[in-house]
């Protein structure tokens, strides 16, 4: 195959879609096109839940350099952070390892082709996209990126979408029709504003500062609240991106340099999860379906979710590119959250049928009662793993915090499908 030229191939249930949107991101127009040939914030999860996936006004075309702008300064004013860590996993293939902040971005695999990039998921915030492309192009390669590609619908991995839409170079989105649907709210899916949360987080952090008679705890608590502060103010530019490419089942972007097969092997942490699968490089990049933090199951399917991770470890891989936490050249961990996940129904269903009520559930359940979390130091690589990744002065919660959030979870969703 000529380098210069790229056919991405659709399963014949995909759809391709540019969508025209307008300030007041409720009024969305799609024309259909054809692809082109060629311890922090109380606890991690509670802050998921009033996050997820929101979608405010957004601003006119016209307005480009001021968007910039305030990404440029919204970014500046995190990069003493040095927001992500880039490391290579495979000849083009990158991992960029999301450090803590007040308000978590997800990690991002990166694939450098041919003669473009296609970067996988894009963050909580347009600034952080802004970054990371300015930091791919110090750090790895000056070819432009291609394909942004949305592994599912969450906030931390969608709302730094515009960014890359808006580097002056054709960029297309890309997710499962599942995804797509859940943007747009045609699917049940928890919402609630990102800047309905931060007031009252700032609020807290500043009690908290003014409770402490520690400096260290003081200064933690304002640098806390400068990041939410400026996230806040990152916000206000943010519109939602609707995905210009979808599909069923699968979609595979061919290159010269390598193979990318983006497949749905079903349903998991949410409807429409993806994994983006490179063979020439053994690479997997999994977003959230599998990753090194127990897993969320708010918006997941959890007797489908352990099926569909077995599904995925039927292709041959060696790099395992999550969404949160670590790269992994092992499917230890990858094994663990499946058995995990499987022991919590497990656990769940045999509880409900005794007519134990959730918090029975919760104050039962511990984390001593769960095989899967001995097994390998599972849950001792978690919490390490938590405490390494989000902000927090002091210890960070115990695990069975985490832990009782999943029993709720799944009690909720024990019989979703």
């Amino acid at each position: 195959m000529h380098a210069d030229h790229e056919h991405p191939h659709p399963h014949p249930h995909a759809h391709h879609e540019h969508a025209h949107l307008h300030a007041a991101v409720r009024s969305r127009n799609h024309v259909a096109a054809q692809p082109e040939p060629g311890h922090g914030l109380t606890t991690r999860r509670q802050f998921f839940h009033f996050l997820m996936g929101s979608a405010i006004a957004g601003t006119s075309v016209l307005e480009l350099a001021a968007h910039r702008a305030a990404w440029a300064t919204a970014a500046s004013a995190t990069a003493a952070h040095h927001l992500f860590e880039i490391q290579k996993a495979a000849e083009g293939v990158y991992f960029a390892f999301a450090h803590p902040l007040a308000v978590i971005n997800c990690n991002a695999a990166i694939f450098v082709r041919s003669r473009d990039v296609v970067v996988v998921d894009a963050h909580s915030r347009p600034s952080s996209a802004a970054a990371l492309l300015a930091q791919l192009r110090r750090e790895v390669t000056d070819k432009p990126v291609r394909y942004l590609i949305n592994t599912h619908c969450h906030w931390d991995h969608t709302q730094g979408d515009r960014a890359y839409l808006e580097t002056g170079h054709k960029v297309d989105i890309i997710a499962s029709r599942a995804t797509k649907d859940l943007l747009e709210g045609k699917a049940p899916l928890q919402t609630k504003s990102p800047l309905d949360s931060v007031p009252q987080l700032i609020e807290d952090f500043a009690k908290r500062a003014e409770r402490s008679s520690s400096t260290a705890e003081k200064a933690f608590c304002a640098e806390q609240i400068r990041q939410l502060q400026a996230y806040r103010e990152d916000m206000k530019q943010y519109r939602l991106e609707l995905p210009t490419i979808t599909f069923e089942e699968s979609y595979l972007l061919e290159d010269a340099a390598f193979d990318l097969h983006l497949e749905f092997h079903g349903r998991a942490h949410t409807a429409g999860d993806i994994f983006i699968y490179c063979p020439q490089r053994r690479a997997l990049a999994s977003g959230d379906a599998i990753h090194c933090w127990l897993p969320n199951v708010a918006d997941g399917y959890p007797r489908l979710w352990p099926h569909t991770i077995d599904a995925v470890a039927q292709l041959d891989f060696q790099y395992l590119l999550g969404g949160h936490g670590p790269m992994q050249s092992t499917r230890t961990i990858m094994r663990c959250q499946r058995n995990y996940i499987e022991e919590l129904v497990e656990l769940v269903e045999v509880s409900k049928r005794a007519g134990q009520t959730l918090k029975e559930m919760q104050q039962r359940l511990t984390v001593a009662k769960f095989k899967s979390l001995r097994s390998n130091g599972y849950g001792a690589f978690v919490a390490r793993t938590l405490a390494e990744d989000n902000t927090h002065f002091g210890p960070m919660p115990p695990l069975q915090n985490d832990v009782n959030d999943n029993i709720r979870d799944v009690y909720n969703n024990l019989d979703r499908t």
